[in-house]
């Protein structure tokens, strides 16, 4: 189980997922109407989240913020499974979670 909780855009919520099922949602997103995932640790702030968003056919955009505007970055990762290794290193707190993507800030208006 990880200490998170994750909200789709078709509105379904869920607290402690197995890695499996994190999996599975990333692996289903693209559709219209099912392009993105949003998680947060456990211990709620709002400014600290990984978030995914995938149209079918396309690159995954992987965001991450971990605070202030200034500490927001994206990456584009081309498989599923990249974007949950990803997510599972963070959500686990490991060190150096975010090695790999060539992440770039992402400039808010």
């Amino acid at each position: 189980m990880l200490a998170i909780k994750i909200q789709t855009e078709r509105g379904e919520s869920y607290e402690r997922p197995p890695l499996g099922l994190l999996s599975e949602l990333v692996g289903r997103i693209g559709p219209d109407g099912d392009r993105f995932l949003v998680v947060e640790r456990i211990v709620e702030d709002p400014d600290v989240y990984v978030q995914v968003w995938h149209d079918a056919g396309g690159d995954y955009q992987l965001e991450h913020r971990d605070g202030a505007a200034e500490r927001h970055f994206q990456a584009y990762l081309p498989t599923a499974a990249e974007v949950v290794e990803v997510m599972a290193r963070w959500a686990r707190q490991e060190e150096a979670w975010d090695v790999g993507p060539g992440w770039q800030r992402l400039r808010l208006p």
